[in-house]
């Protein structure tokens, strides 16, 4: 926190529509609403200025659709690869960063948008237009403590502990100023006592209306307080030895050296008082017969049982799609807080696909991010197994032999490729008069949630002309590998978990929502912090069988600790694919520095190689894994660098992160 970025501040008029955060879909920087003046008192006499200060608190709501070049934390390491070397999204996977050159300065981005919330606590009540209705100023003051809690908690789960500043600085008094860090817990109880402030004085889910998407909302609040005690119980910040000799400047270590099982108590039951509101339900779409072409349940024990104790009786693959797609289903009942953020639902629609489709449409945009061969590896098979379990049966990967996607009974979805109500629109069985690319076998009998998240060659779109176009991203094909400097889906998987399949234009023709908490998260949440200590409670395998029913799997039954745990993990992974879950999970968890490999070869941490199709081959060859890339993480990785002139101004007082 630089002297010279915080003098005396004051909100400057801009554009009033820039202020409708939903409707206008943009949040603005601060530095794109403060400027110096030399007194704050005019900011809070005209309702104008007071709603421009408190849209100005928003100005660090990170874009998390932008995957690129501001939020690298969605699709890097092991969910996805991104398309052209210079993007600061893959150089930030390669580790090609440090405290003097951090890529993403999230530390100072935080801390200028923590002044503003202090700022207007510290002034709303100033307020007095007779425009103003009762309450507003206290809302808009509930809005700007959740956010500051927000952004905390942002800088715990990437940096680490953080100077608690919870109040405007004097910066001409240079002994007073806060530079050292507090601990760990210090910072985790600081944040929940805001958000328990919060949820008594946000508005229920339900008040807010549909134009001021991005608001906070009690429900919110307590979403948010669940995923910090989360990751304040988990092994990386709780008892973790590794961080012992991680000491402030007397002594007193950051992070607690004995693990706390109690953390785990708090976790759960704050995640299960979001639960107990009865409030959020899985979104699901009831089955619909043979009247929509879709994809089936596997052959399984239980498939039959309704939901919501078994998978049958709901669409899975509808009910997946739905989430993400827009449409009818954009607002459901499983979003606890969504966002609307500038280019959206072109950010977030364009990921999925063929550089061709619509006579080149997708070019401008396409191919930028797309998934690892790990997470394709990571979906289950369409009976619920692992494809470790079903290798040479459900998983057939020919390998350097393969030629074309053998075994045309086992498709997982059957028709002609011509249907526009069938999902994936592909060449299905082999042997058709007209013909389709073959795919992958790895891409055969999987998951509904697989085909609902998950592209890949012979995938068929919906053009605006009303023709299917079918993707093949072999090497110098049209929508394949060019050496040049274009995006190139370089794995042959690019992610289509935001794509409808009624979409006739790149950028969707539908708006895309995003969910920065949902329901089927909470589940997972309590389950985990249940699982670590009261492994024997059946609540774990019930709220963790819940969320595999709705993917049209079937459940499992309780078994030890270890076994839930692995399950719990694994379900996070594919579950929350590229919704920004991944990066923080695998570093809590501490398994993003392993360097071993599974017997595919990818790795079991976020380093090593990176693996994909064969993205050089023109032929049947392009179907072989091959080494893509290689990601770097080392343990000074856990935390991101404090930037270097943060730390240099204050030498002595605030304290680098280890291994920067």
């Amino acid at each position: 926190m630089q002297k010279n970025q915080y003098f005396t501040l004051k909100l400057i008029v801009l554009c009033i529509c820039a202020l409708q955060l939903a409707g206008c879909k943009k949040y603005l920087s601060a530095d794109e609403y403060l400027h110096e003046v030399d007194n704050l008192n005019d900011v809070w006499t005209e309702r104008s200025d007071i709603r421009k200060a408190w849209a100005a608190c928003f100005g660090a709501m990170p874009n998390y659709t932008d995957m690129i070049w501001s939020w690298p934390f969605n699709c890097n390491y092991d969910e996805g690869h991104a398309g052209l070397d210079n993007y600061p999204s893959l150089i930030f996977a390669q580790g090609k960063f440090n405290a003097d050159n951090p890529l993403f300065d999230l530390w100072t981005k935080y801390y200028k948008s923590i002044r503003v919330c202090n700022v207007f606590l510290e002034n709303y009540k100033k307020a007095d237009d007779k425009l103003l209705v009762p309450g507003e100023t206290a809302g808009y003051a509930a809005d700007a403590r959740y956010l500051r809690a927000f952004y905390y908690t942002q800088l715990l789960e990437l940096y680490g502990p953080f100077v608690i500043v919870d109040k405007t600085v004097d910066y001409s008094n240079t002994a007073a100023l806060p530079t050292k860090r507090n601990t760990e817990d210090d910072c985790a109880s600081f944040i929940v006592a805001q958000l328990d402030t919060c949820i008594g004085t946000l508005p229920a889910t339900e008040k807010i209306l549909g134009n001021d998407m991005g608001r906070p909302s009690r429900e919110a609040a307590m979403a948010l307080k669940a995923r910090v005690l989360l990751w304040n119980a988990s092994p990386l910040v709780n008892g973790n030895p590794d961080y012992t000799s991680f000491v402030d400047a007397g002594g007193k270590p950051y992070f607690p050296t004995t693990a706390d099982p109690d953390k785990w108590k708090q976790a759960a039951a704050a995640a299960k008082a979001i639960i107990d509101l009865n409030k959020f339900e899985l979104h699901t779409v009831p089955a619909n017969g043979t009247g929509y072409t879709t994809v089936p349940l596997g052959n399984f024990s239980g498939n039959d049982i309704p939901w919501p104790n078994g998978p049958s009786g709901i669409d899975p693959y509808r009910s997946v799609k739905g989430l993400f797609a827009g449409g009818k289903s954009y607002w459901n009942k499983e979003v606890i807080w969504a966002v609307n953020l500038p280019s959206q639902s072109t950010n977030l629609s364009s990921l999925g696909f063929p550089r061709n489709y619509n006579n080149g449409e997708g070019a401008t945009y396409t191919a930028r991010l797309y998934a690892t061969q790990k997470l394709v590896d990571a979906f289950f098979m369409n009976n619920g197994a692992t494809i470790e379990e079903e290798n040479t049966h459900l998983y057939n990967d020919l390998g350097p032999t393969a030629t074309t996607a053998d075994g045309g009974d086992q498709y997982y979805i059957r028709g002609n490729g011509q249907e526009a109500a069938t999902p994936i629109m592909t060449n299905f069985k082999r042997g058709d008069a007209n013909p389709k690319l073959p795919v992958p076998n790895r891409c055969l009998n999987r998951e509904a949630r697989f085909y609902a998240t998950i592209g890949f060659i012979g995938r068929g779109y919906l053009q605006n002309n009303g023709t299917i176009y079918y993707a093949d991203y072999k090497a110098n094909a049209l929508d394949g590998y060019l050496q040049s400097d274009r995006p190139s889906t370089r794995s042959g998987y690019p992610i289509v978990k935001w794509v409808s399949d009624e979409d006739q234009k790149v950028n969707g023709s539908f708006d895309k929502p995003y969910p920065v908490f949902r329901l089927a998260e909470i589940y997972l949440d309590y389950a985990e912090a249940l699982n670590e200590y009261d492994p024997a409670n059946p609540d774990i395998i019930k709220y963790l069988n819940l969320v595999r029913f709705r993917a049209g799997l079937p459940g499992y039954t309780l078994s030890t600790q270890e076994e839930n745990r692995n399950r719990i993990r694994h379900e996070r992974y594919v579950e929350f694919a590229f919704e920004g879950k991944r990066y923080f999970d695998s570093r809590r968890w501490k398994e993003a520095a392993k360097a071993d490999r599974d017997i595919w070869g990818n790795s079991r941490g976020m380093a090593g190689q990176v693996y994909g199709c064969n993205y050089l081959a023109q032929d049947g060859r392009f179907y072989d894994r091959t080494v893509i890339d290689g990601y770097t993480f080392r343990f000074k990785n856990y935390f991101l660098p404090i930037p270097y002139q943060e730390v240099a101004n204050h030498w002595g007082t605030m304290t680098q992160n280890p291994g920067w």
